[in-house]
């Protein structure tokens, strides 16, 4: 028989590969349960009812040695999961109220300029020429994604910063969660960060009307596709590859979820995009690609320059 060894860097990217595919299905079960009358803080409220139990019991069975933390990483953990993933959690499933689901998704993706100009500003980096131009690149995609130079379109300046939101919180999300590198198992990360989430919509978002309605099959159905689809297996894979291979690499193997969320779009909800916003989305994608490579393309470009006025001298 065959074996197949893969080292932490290959697990980090086919985690990362297939966390992305996982949650581009996000929008379709969100918004069959937002048609079907539950509003977002309900479907969270019922969503975290499932997780929660679920993944203690997985941990309590797999992780039983692993499951204590040390006091300063609990302190964290509970700023990133009340704070951070229920904030990112709550604006992305309400942009789907008002965007559709592949526009929704392209914004909360331009998380990725996020951390990088956050990772600036903590790590003291300057900001290159080329990180400016991927910045700008990125936001003239958005634009046209959210396809507002048409006259005749309607606009959802709330969808918008839903969706924006999100993807700010995700960034801080993500820069934290990297600084546990693998001293804690992804699952523990991600079991601690749900229950705070879970405690933030308790004490904060609780929709009294979810106490005064009837639960039908169809909706339990929908938010337990969300659990075990979309936020369990996606949630654990993302831990896995930000501790493989970072936030940053991570990010750029997440943009797979745009195509993923615009192909379920269509498929089910025959939303499609006219031209104009297709070159958006690839503008977006362009200039989160060249942000990441920055540093890379800025070394090349002054290497490149450096000969050119070198042979300007030399021909003097």
């Amino acid at each position: 028989m065959l074996k197949c060894n893969i080292n932490h860097t290959q697990k980090g990217y086919i985690a990362g590969i297939l966390s992305a595919i996982f949650f581009g299905f996000s929008g379709l079960f969100v918004k069959l349960a937002q048609g079907s009358g539950l509003d977002s803080a309900s479907i969270l409220i019922l969503q975290y009812i499932i997780t929660i139990p679920t993944m203690w019991i997985i941990a309590f069975l797999k992780y039983k040695n692993q499951i204590k933390i040390n006091k300063n990483d609990l302190i964290k953990l509970f700023f990133i999961g009340m704070f951070l993933q229920s904030s990112v959690s709550i604006f992305y499933y309400e942009s789907f109220k008002y965007l559709d689901i592949s526009i929704a998704t392209i914004l909360l993706f331009t998380y990725p300029i996020w951390i990088t100009i956050f990772s600036s500003f903590f790590s003291k980096i300057k900001l290159n020429k080329v990180i400016i131009l991927s910045v700008i690149i990125t936001f003239l995609g958005c634009i046209l994604v959210l396809d507002i130079l048409h006259i005749n379109t309607s606009f959802s300046l709330k969808g918008t910063l839903l969706g924006l939101g999100g993807a700010f919180f995700l960034a801080f999300s993500n820069i934290f969660l990297e600084k546990f590198e693998n001293r804690i198992p992804p699952f523990i990360l991600s079991t601690y960060s749900s229950t705070f989430i879970f405690l933030n919509l308790i004490i904060f978002r609780f929709p009294k009307q979810l106490l005064h309605i009837n639960i039908t099959k169809f909706q339990l159905i929908n938010v337990a596709l969300l659990v075990f689809i979309c936020q369990i297996p996606p949630g654990i894979l993302m831990y896995t590859a930000i501790q493989y291979i970072g936030a940053v690499k991570t990010a750029i193997i997440g943009n797979i979820e745009i195509p993923t969320a615009a192909l379920i779009g269509y498929i089910f909800y025959k939303e499609t995009l006219n031209p104009l916003q297709f070159i958006g989305i690839l503008l977006v994608l362009g200039g989160i690609m060249l942000m990441q490579n920055s540093e890379y393309i800025q070394n090349k470009l002054f290497i490149y320059f450096h000969k050119i006025n070198e042979q300007k001298s030399y021909c003097k």
